[in-house]
């Protein structure tokens, strides 16, 4: 054999060492994976397919959303239908959460929310079980994030349930319809940079979350900031024949006028300060993405402009 023959005869068994190792390896994995201790990794940049034009709508599609919903509110030309579309059924939701963190059996229903006077332990143990599925997603999949979220809902229904007394959790799910649907607005915009990987994004269900989490948001922010130089503008009184929560929160559980606003407002402020934090944050993952792609490109022109060396068969 020459010299070419035998580098040649030496690459091919190197090759094929190497197949042999990554067989072994895949082969391990595999059995792994059949006694449950693989993890999978979901990697969101690739469910985009054009990540400029994920950027552009990164960069777009939060503020345009927000300030469309906040001149329906400056105008008042389509205010109401706002508040009963979009609105009422996030405020009635941030009732119920509030409650079930608390240990209450809540149900919300468009108008008003039904919950008991008394803990139950359905709620409790439906929420805790939903935790745990959360803690194992984050673990399987290997996104500790969520196992930090996680941890951190366990802790506050465990306060909640378990050393918040029964009056005070219902002053607390009283203020959870607009300060907690607030924090719920918050959430189902911040969706909309997540989940890639998922139908929120393939689906295009992100839209209808960042919509309705921007209308409830603005309507609900609005009336507390407007209420801040114009107490006429609280909702207080009855509607439907029932005290609203804020005349409940004044007079039930003796909250003044100042304190009602203020915290209402607080809340508002730092969902939008969360948002800024999530908004600066997606535009940064998306620049990242948009350098991978080109990263990627780059390696796939390289490689298929170069000029492959033929198969030489060794002369033995």
């Amino acid at each position: 054999m020459d010299v070419n023959s035998i580098c040649c005869f030496t690459d091919v068994r190197r090759q094929n060492s190497q197949n042999k190792i990554g067989k072994t390896i895949s082969a391990t994995a595999t059995g792994a994976l059949d006694n449950g201790f693989t993890m999978e990794v979901i990697d969101n940049a690739a469910a985009i397919e054009d990540p400029g034009l994920e950027k552009k709508i990164c960069l777009g599609a939060l503020p345009s959303m927000l300030a469309f919903a906040f001149l329906v509110q400056l105008s008042g030309f389509g205010s109401s239908i706002q508040r009963i579309a979009f609105t009422m059924p996030v405020h009635e939701l941030g009732h119920a959460t509030v409650a079930w963190f608390c240990g209450f059996n809540a149900v919300p229903t468009l108008w008003k929310t039904i919950s008991p006077s008394n803990r139950g332990i359905a709620a409790s143990f439906v929420l805790f079980v939903g935790i745990v599925s959360l803690v194992n997603y984050g673990r399987r999949h290997m996104q500790n994030v969520w196992v930090v979220i996680a941890a951190f809902l366990l802790l506050m229904q465990g306060i909640g349930t378990l050393m918040v007394s029964e009056r005070d959790s219902q002053q607390y799910i009283l203020f959870g319809g607009d300060g907690g649907g607030m924090v719920l607005a918050t959430v189902l915009m911040l969706s909309f940079y997540f989940g890639k990987e998922t139908q929120l994004y393939k689906g295009g269900l992100r839209w209808g979350f960042l919509g309705i989490g921007a209308a409830g948001f603005a309507d609900m922010f609005m009336t507390w900031w407007r209420s801040a130089s114009d107490r006429l503008q609280v909702p207080y009184g009855l509607t439907g024949g029932e005290p609203t929560d804020a005349f409940k929160l004044i007079n039930y559980h003796t909250w003044s006028w100042e304190q009602l606003i203020s915290r209402h407002v607080a809340v508002g402020v730092i969902c939008l300060l969360v948002l800024l934090g999530f908004y600066l944050w997606g535009i940064k993952q998306a620049n990242k993405m948009i350098a991978r792609k080109n990263r990627e490109d780059a390696e796939a022109h390289l490689a298929g402009s170069g000029d492959p060396n033929p198969a030489v068969t060794p002369n033995l």
